[in-house]
């Protein structure tokens, strides 16, 4: 086994390299050759900090975390409120005032799962649960459940004060007056349920829900179908910009308001069937945005996805499902085991993950017959060269962050 590391700058004089170990190899025998890539970490190093959570519960997660500024935030999911073992985890709504250093419990009840947060001020705070709307009006010191006929509520939105949606078996329904009163959308279509809405403008709307993306260009009364893929996470970031994470191995990404185009996530391999899992992403501009999972646990671009990051995470940290950031710096997120996390560098880097335009992994081989090399030589060197030259083209096209190729030619 012959294994060649090269700086990409140099990739050119690698070919002669490349090609004469493929004649020798060939005359010799089976080969087998890999192309993959190496990164780099890029200083300085973003960091995460666990905060202490007293309702831990080791055994479920947390689900979602929303702030409302630098200190002032809300986190939701399965927790430990002291009852008798057996009984398994309640649901909880936490509540911070000093940016994450404490926390109080808010709520707690052990049918309920708060899931999906919306922050419509200070005091104003709605919660999707799986037995409906969980809603408070004096910053969480009472709770109200809106629903007398408990039903799975997946997510929540308000525009303002008045102007909310939410999703409740594969109905799509709306409020004027604050939550007082919820009404169906005759026109919605689809029988699915929806993980996220999303305002743009006075009249463009996007969803995110269990059969794809939905867009709405007049106020949410007519929507069309723009994906078909399961969509957890949602970032809209302009009229025709915007990125989802779907419920499996890809994310998506749109540019003309339109077309969604699945893309590999960034990775720490380049092997396409070793990819991350991310369940949520948070974009704060149209350049600098993060995603949470469960392999990478946060992965960050400065430059709308061209580059992505892994930032530094404690120990033994548990895999991520929900991010939020206030600012480029101030973030906080939550997973299994009841987690806390925050970052006060969130704009800082990591090591380099492989990206979308660096997914090449070429593996080809065969059996040499004695003296009859010419059509295995080929073969194999076709795909020697293809597989530089697509190296060759991704990076000059992107003009990437430092990147080692490793070429291992084994026979």
């Amino acid at each position: 086994m012959i294994e060649v590391l090269y700086p990409v700058k140099q990739a050119r004089g690698l070919k002669v390299l490349v090609y004469s170990i493929i004649l020798l190899c060939s005359i010799v025998g089976t080969i087998n050759l890999t192309v993959s890539l190496e990164t780099y970490v890029r200083e300085p190093v973003a960091i995460w900090e666990e905060l202490n959570n007293p309702w831990r519960d080791a055994s479920d997660a947390l689900y979602d975390i929303a702030f409302l500024n630098s200190s002032h935030g809300w986190a939701t999911g399965k927790g430990d409120v002291g009852t008798e073992r057996g009984e398994g985890g309640w649901g909880v709504v936490l509540q911070t005032k000093d940016g994450g250093d404490t926390w109080t419990l808010s709520y707690s009840e052990r049918l309920i799962r708060p899931n999906f947060i919306e922050i419509v001020d200070s005091d104003t705070v709605w919660i999707a649960t799986n037995r409906g709307l969980l809603n408070t009006s004096d910053g969480g010191r009472t709770w109200y459940m809106d629903n007398p006929e408990p039903e799975y509520n997946p997510t929540v939105a308000f525009k303002n004060s008045t102007h909310g949606w939410t999703s409740r078996k594969g109905e799509l329904l709306y409020t004027v007056d604050g939550g007082h009163i919820w009404r169906p959308v005759e026109s919605w279509p689809f029988d699915t349920g929806l993980f996220q809405i999303r305002f743009v403008g006075k009249q463009l709307m996007w969803a995110g829900g269990y059969y794809g993306i939905y867009q709405s260009q007049d106020g949410g009364q007519t929507w069309t179908q723009q994906s078909n893929k399961t969509t957890r996470g949602l970032v809209i970031v302009s009229e025709t910009e915007g990125w989802a994470c779907y419920h499996g191995w890809f994310f998506s990404h749109m540019t003309d308001g339109q077309n969604w185009i699945e893309k590999h996530p960034p990775s720490r391999e380049s092997y396409y069937w070793a990819p991350s899992h991310y369940t949520d992403l948070e974009f704060i501009n149209p350049k600098q945005g993060w995603m949470v999972g469960s392999i990478v646990g946060v992965a960050y671009t400065p430059d709308g996805g061209l580059n992505w990051y892994e930032q530094r995470l404690p120990p033994r940290w548990s895999g991520l499902k929900a991010v939020d950031f206030i600012n480029e710096t101030h973030g906080w997120a939550v997973g299994w085991d009841g987690k806390i996390y925050r970052t006060r560098t969130g704009n800082q880097y990591g090591r380099r993950l492989i990206g979308e335009g660096y997914v090449i992994e070429v593996i080809m081989g065969g059996w040499v017959i004695p003296r009859s090399t010419v059509v295995c030589v080929i073969l194999v060197a076709f795909g020697g060269i293809a597989s530089l030259q697509l190296l060759e083209k991704h990076l000059e096209r992107r003009k990437a962050e430092p990147i080692q190729a490793s070429l291992r030619i084994q026979w």
